[in-house]
């Protein structure tokens, strides 16, 4: 027995409607619509999300390290996962700089039409961004995705042979500013909004709730609305406040550890107040926990929590 998605594939008017006007940077002054606009969507359509929030991270990097911003009807994507399986390669030749290689976890690919994607150069990792469809071959170099959650995304294993790439900023540039860490920021509100929509199944039954029930209900209420004034707060320190890069980064993992919390209490309480029959009758909902499972794993568990540790204690 096969079982089918809720929802249709995710399509270019889908992408377009979402990306057509550039939303605000992080540190703009209006930090938190942005992060609001990500969890709105979020709460709705995860799987969109996951393509529409790496166009506008995409415009903030090539803000930040002096490029031109994504021209009209542009969608870009952002490929910058670098598992040890899959290496891409930038060379520089006479004509300009080249990739060849393996690229894991590239969503959007067949919807996108440009990418930025990190590259290993002699110098080390680099930002690149080249034209989708330029040379690619899409699927040939790993597994098909095969996991119900998230496959509306269409992310695929890209196999590139001799593509053309410009480079963004030098070698380090991507990762060593603040904006890397606000733009993780970023993916956090796309949990916190996916919480929300899980959320809604058991607010919807609220008047039918018996008092354990409506404990589970006070708990997760608890979890989203904390986590709301930590990303108003966050927002409001990333709009007064020049972040340095190491003062981005406390911030981020941070919020993203309490997130990444929050997510996890409203999945739990949500299920053990409603027990299993929207998991099993209500496709839109199973949907939604399944993509939100799949997207809060962004989050690097007790890896991130390690570097947090770490951290020096006056990084903040």
């Amino acid at each position: 027995m096969s079982l089918s998605h809720s929802r249709p594939p995710i399509s270019h008017d889908d992408l377009r409607a979402h990306t057509r006007d550039l939303w605000p940077v992080p540190g703009s002054g209006e930090t938190l619509r942005r992060w609001s606009m990500m969890s709105a969507i979020s709460a709705i359509d995860l799987p969109l999300a996951k393509l529409v929030e790496p166009h506008h991270d995409a415009a903030a990097i090539l803000g930040d390290l002096g490029a031109p911003p994504p021209g009209a009807g542009e969608i870009w994507a952002v490929w910058a996962s670098e598992p040890p399986t899959a290496v891409l390669t930038a060379t520089q030749g006479t004509d300009g700089w080249r990739l060849s290689g393996v690229k894991a976890f590239c969503s959007g690919a067949s919807l996108v039409t440009h990418a930025l994607v990190t590259a290993e150069t002699s110098d080390g990792s680099r930002l690149f961004s080249i034209e989708v469809g330029s040379g690619t071959q899409v699927g040939a170099a790993g597994p098909s995705w095969s996991g119900p959650g998230m496959s509306r995304c269409g992310t695929v294993t890209l196999d590139l042979h001799d593509v053309p790439a410009q480079p963004v900023g030098p070698a380090g540039a991507y990762v060593d500013r603040p904006g890397f860490w606000l733009g993780a920021i970023g993916i956090a509100a796309c949990w916190l909004g996916g919480a929300r929509g899980v959320a809604a199944t058991l607010e919807r039954g609220s008047a039918r709730l018996d008092a354990h029930g409506r404990a589970h209900l006070g708990a997760v209420r608890s979890a989203l609305d904390t986590t709301d004034l930590a990303f108003e707060a966050a927002a409001d320190l990333v709009d007064r406040q020049a972040l340095s890069t190491s003062q981005a980064r406390r911030l981020a993992l941070s919020l993203r550890g309490h997130t990444a919390g929050a997510v996890e209490s409203v999945i739990s309480h949500v299920g053990r107040a409603t027990g299993p029959g929207p998991l099993a009758f209500d496709g839109a909902h199973a949907e939604h926990v399944a993509d939100l499972q799949v997207f809060v794993r962004q989050h690097h568990a007790e890896r991130d929590m390690e570097q947090l540790g770490s951290e020096r204690a006056d990084d903040v």
